[in-house]
Order: C-alpha cells, then structure tokens, then sequence
C-alpha cells in the first residue's frame, strides 16, 4: 500500500512538472502569441445564427487530412502519432456546429437521426513557414528574427438529409497566421487577438488554431448552407418572455 502511496505521489509531480513546464515554455518570448485572419474576412459569432424550436439530429463525419496523409483512428494498428488530432477537430466540430443552435450531434444508429453531416478537411503548413523553420535550425545566428506561423486549411462540407435534401458548403476563409504582437505580418492581418492557454496541451498552439480558425470556417459553412435553404426547413425558437 505504501508503495502504491509513493508511485502515485510520483507520478502527480511529475505531471505538475510536466504542466509548469509547459506553462513556461508557452510564455517564452520566442513562442507565438497572437492570432489573426486575412484581411476580407467577414468574422460570425454563434450569435448571429437563428436558433431552431427542433434543431435538426445528424451524425457526424469528419475526414481529416494533414500535409496529404489521411490522419485514422481505426485500425489501432495504422493510427499515426497525430491521430488526436482528428478526434479534437470531431469534438470541436461538433461543439460548434451545436453552439449555431441548428444541430444536435446523435449516434449512427439512433433512431431519430434526420442526416448525416460530412466535413472533409485538408490542412497543410504554409511553405513559407518550412522554409523559415529549415532556415533557423540550419543557421540560428543568422535568423534571429521570430516565426511567423501560417497554416491553409481547405473545409468542404455536405449535409444530406433522409428526406432528400443535401446542402453543401466550401468555406472561405482558408489561411490563418499565428505570430507576435511585433510582427510586420500582424499590421496586415484582421483581428490580432492575444491568446493564452489554460492547460497544458501537447498539440503546441492547434488548441488557438481550433479556437479561432477552425470555428469561423464551420460558422461560414453553417451560414452557407443557411443561405441556400437551411435556415427554411427549421422553425426558430421562441424567444422567452
């Protein structure tokens, strides 16, 4: 009992050093604080959307594609070392598709399922970001300055109802910057936004990526398809008195 005591003992300081570590590494000068978008970008916040009285029950299908390799969860066998990563966009796409107030994720086999949602994503570090990394790993003294992160993203998005009707959706905004309050490329940009994090998170700074980037691509798609006749098939809901 007492060894057990110790082995647990152990292993939450390790994981307080782990996380302090973290902290640290996440505050140091030289680590990207600041997010923005293109300029042209018409920002939308889950409140712009009409909630539905009934929202529309769909499962949830994300394909996840990371510089041109297919990312799996099954197999266990074929899982890469970034599968997580796939399984955090499904929860966040799912997080935000409900927050528009039009759909609530089921099961496959639940019963009252009306659709199915599928979101096919293709993401990729931009090459100016390689070659900046390759350049200060290859001469750290001739390249002091700091990296300005850039990663594209493509988004296509189709829903398909069992009572016929299909939507789709491609998203505009494709490419987002993740920098420093001093960089030149920050003046260009729409929004700078200081960001920090609350815990220790192993994907570096993909949890600002999906903060931000990632919900305004689904939040585009949703108003999309809104656009197209979504919005007719749901009755909105009624405000409270």
């Amino acid at each position: 009992m007492k060894t057990q005591k110790n082995i647990l003992k152990l292993t939450a300081v390790a994981a307080l050093a782990l996380t302090l570590g973290a902290c640290s590494f996440y505050n140091h000068k030289d680590y990207p604080r600041e997010s923005w978008f293109k300029t042209g970008s018409q920002l939308i916040e889950a409140e712009q959307f009409q909630k539905a009285e009934n929202p529309l029950k769909v499962v949830l299908v994300v394909n996840y594609t990371w510089e041109g390799r297919p990312i799996v969860q099954e197999p266990f066998e074929d899982r890469p070392a970034d599968w997580r990563e796939q399984y955090g966009l499904w929860e966040a796409t799912k997080r935000y598709l409900q927050q528009t107030g039009q759909f609530v994720i089921v099961d496959e086999d639940n019963e009252e399922k009306q659709g199915v949602m599928t979101v096919d994503l293709s993401r990729w570090m931009d090459e100016e970001t390689k070659k900046a990394i390759a350049a200060k790993e290859a001469d750290p003294q001739s390249h002091s300055e700091k990296i300005v992160y850039e990663y594209d993203m493509t988004m296509k998005m189709n829903l398909n109802l069992l009572q016929g009707k299909a939507f789709t959706a491609a998203p505009v905004t494709d490419h987002m910057w993740i920098g420093h309050e001093d960089s030149e490329k920050r003046k260009v940009g729409l929004e700078p936004k200081r960001f920090t994090f609350s815990y220790f998170n192993n994907m570096d700074f993909h949890t600002e990526f999906v903060r931000r980037f990632y919900k305004q691509m689904v939040f585009e798609g949703v108003k999309e398809m809104d656009d197209k006749g979504l919005s007719a098939l749901l009755v909105p809901k009624k405000e409270q008195k």
